[in-house]
């Protein structure tokens, strides 16, 4: 959803993503978003290939991707949400907080700590040092969309709005 098809960032739908944002902010709500798009992001940067990358037994090029691409997608939202009038802030989720209660209420009061300030939690996998998939035996999430419903519940959202591309879910 926040890259065009060759892997580059779709700009035009993180700025109306970011307006749509900022309504919903003005209308008395707290958002958080879950975004994608550092891995690939990332391997644009590095030049790596889409299937170098996608390989599981490539673990740690897809941490140095994420790595790499965290801060482009990062600083993107952050300009688009500073024109806006709105500070973004970066919240990087592993496993381990959702399998520790004390970090799991350090996290959740981060989030309604920002969301009081007026600030919009950016949040992803911090894939950078969770990047092995295949090792993690402990898992709570395995996509943003899990990971997404994991964060809203924990928030005590009203509502939670997917824009994904996995099968059976946008088909």
């Amino acid at each position: 959803v926040v890259s065009n098809p060759d892997g580059t960032l779709a700009l035009s739908r993180l700025g109306a993503l970011v307006e749509q944002i900022k309504d919903l902010k003005d209308s008395g709500r707290q958002v958080l978003l879950v975004s994608s798009g550092a891995v690939g992001l990332g391997r644009l940067r590095l030049g790596l290939a889409k299937d170098v990358v996608a390989d599981p037994a490539n673990v740690i090029d897809r941490q140095a991707c994420a790595a790499a691409g965290q801060g482009i997608l990062m600083s993107t939202y952050d300009m688009m949400f500073q024109r806006m009038g709105i500070s973004a802030a970066q919240v990087l989720i592993t496993q381990g907080d959702f399998l520790s209660r004390e970090r799991y209420s350090y996290l959740t009061d981060t989030l309604d700590r920002l969301t009081s300030l007026g600030a919009i939690p950016i949040i992803n996998e911090n894939d950078v040092v969770t990047g092995c998939h295949e090792l993690d035996t402990m898992r709570v999430f395995s996509d943003n969309d899990k990971l997404s419903a994991l964060v809203a519940a924990g928030a005590d959202a009203d509502g939670l709005a997917l824009l994904t591309d996995v099968e059976a879910v946008y088909t």
